[in-house]
């Protein structure tokens, strides 16, 4: 991302124009102000106007800021609940942390990487792959991206396989289970999400035994 598009990321259009707008007034207004001071002429009423641009420079610029926190806190809050998954009101926080971001549309790489895990942690696998998609493809491995999609796919399997075992408790369909689980212990280890599906696989089998 170039600097303007960093300086924009997550405004909506009107902030955008704003942004633009008030800068290029501002550069006006100081190149009048050092104009009418050269001549020796009376500076109050350009004075006056520089309220103007400040205001439409501040406006998107809090917007911004509240975009940075925004990222800071879902960056935060994801560890937290990876930690603690049972936790109801991180769940809940991440979710809306999410949610602001998105509604926000940032490209910013590094947040967009934290959305996709969020989703992912959240079950949304696929906002999860969507946002993993968004990512540049020159920044993807630096980021952990490819290896995110992987786990994805690998959890959207296991959980496939369960739920066939479940509805079909097979002899067939509980040794595929079996297997896929098993392959999946080292992994499951550092994952919630497919530390769940393991401990629910291990009970499914020892039932049907």
């Amino acid at each position: 991302m170039n600097f303007w598009e960093q300086l924009t990321d997550g405004l909506q259009m009107h902030e955008v124009l704003l942004f633009a707008l008030g800068s290029l007034f501002f550069l006006v207004l100081l190149f009048l102000l050092i104009r009418y001071a050269l001549k020796r002429e009376k500076l109050n009423v350009l004075l006056f106007f520089f309220i103007i641009p400040v205001v439409m420079i501040g406006w998107p610029s809090i917007a911004k800021i509240q975009i940075n926190e925004a990222g800071i806190a879902l960056e935060n809050t994801l560890h937290k609940y990876e930690s603690n998954p049972n936790d109801t009101e991180t769940r809940g926080a991440l979710q809306a942390h999410v949610e602001e971001l998105e509604n926000r549309g940032v490209k910013n790489p590094k947040t967009l990487i934290n959305i996709a895990r969020a989703n992912y942690m959240l079950g949304n696998d696929s906002d999860a792959l969507h946002t993993i998609d968004k990512i540049p493809e020159d920044v993807k491995e630096d980021l952990g991206a490819d290896d995110l999609k992987t786990t994805i796919l690998v959890t959207q399997d296991i959980e496939r396989k369960l739920q066939q075992a479940e509805h079909a408790p097979t002899a067939d369909n509980l040794e595929i289970l079996r297997i896929s689980k098993d392959q999946l212990l080292n992994k499951a280890a550092n994952n919630i999400r497919l530390h769940q599906y393991v401990k629910k696989s291990d009970s499914l089998i020892q039932k049907e035994r």
